[in-house]
């Protein structure tokens, strides 16, 4: 089938080499260039960059009048549109394109987190299992009718990069599967209950900041959720520490030891209180600094039982 491909970031990459490898993909459309490092010179995307090394056709559809860009895409005479992580939501002039139709892969087990940030808030909310959906697109989001799932386990050591990468590849294996039974016609359809829906937000900075009140396993789950961007983070003695990797930590339970106090030092890092139980910070980055071991970090800071995290 001859397909016109929509991504952008790095989770639409596995999607895109496999189905190059089965299907013709006339072209892909992606974000354009974004400024990038201290000196903020434009960069292309991941999806851009393995688009090039596959000599797939690249082109971008920001800030055409919405005609030129009907009038651009309707050229390829596309079979399929496919959208993975693009970036933003396309109309549904655009969608019915295709000779079939448009589909979507989305890095849940839909109905459940609908929305930008689907691995994050999984992990967030302590699930034990997710997966991905191959869904055909419509003009609400996400909510289209749902061509195949897989699910996958969230293991505790599962940070949001993790399983990205585990559902990215789980997700590519699963597309090719569901394009070939599209192509064969043999393709199943089942609406979503809307009643189990559940919605999720673009993460933005603040949502990484820690409340050393919550269950020690809630902000694990908070490490785990944010780790890369926005991170999670807190104040210690001045600066602002990204906690990187953590573990809920057994001590005896300590009268009078507010949330965020220190309540032990050892060579697996500091313990600190939570609201309930407490938090065994392994890995860190200060602000300005590199990441490493909390165990270095304390050596180096004069960090103390009692100091305390905060804001």
């Amino acid at each position: 089938m001859t397909i016109v491909f929509f991504g952008t970031s790095g989770f639409a990459v596995p999607s895109l080499v496999k189905l190059s490898k089965f299907h013709d993909i006339a072209a892909v459309v992606t974000k354009p260039d974004k400024p990038k490092g201290r000196n903020l010179k434009p960069a292309p995307s991941l999806i851009k960059i393995k688009a090039d090394s596959l000599n797939i056709p690249v082109i971008s559809i920001d800030g055409m009048p919405a005609p030129q860009a009907l009038a651009v895409l309707k050229k390829f005479e596309a079979d399929l549109f496919v959208v993975i992580a693009y970036g933003q939501i396309l109309p549904v002039e655009i969608l019915s394109l295709p000779k079939r139709y448009s589909i979507g892969l989305h890095a849940s087990l839909l109905p459940k987190y609908r929305g930008a940030s689907p691995i994050n808030w999984a992990i967030l909310e302590g699930e034990e299992k997710t997966g991905v959906t191959v869904f055909k697109l419509s003009e609400k989001m996400d909510a289209g009718e749902i061509i195949m799932q897989k699910d996958s386990d969230i293991l505790s050591s599962d940070n949001a990069e993790t399983l990205s990468e585990k559902l990215s590849n789980l997700g590519a294996n699963l597309l090719v599967r569901a394009v070939d039974s599209i192509e064969e016609g043999k393709a199943p359809s089942t609406g979503q209950d809307e009643t189990l829906a559940t919605f999720t937000s673009k993460l933005k900075k603040e949502d990484g900041r820690i409340n050393w009140n919550k269950p020690a396993a809630e902000v694990h789950n908070k490490v785990r959720a944010f780790y890369g961007w926005p991170g999670a983070f807190s104040r210690l003695n001045g600066r602002t520490i990204k906690i990187l990797a953590a573990e809920p930590a057994d001590l005896p339970t300590q009268k009078g030891l507010a949330p965020g106090k220190i309540a032990a030092l050892d060579s697996g890092g500091m313990i600190a209180a939570c609201g309930e139980s407490f938090l065994r910070i392994k890995e860190l980055q200060a602000e300005g600094g590199k990441r490493m071991k909390a165990k270095d970090y304390v050596l180096g800071n004069n960090v103390s039982i009692g100091d305390s995290f905060g804001s």
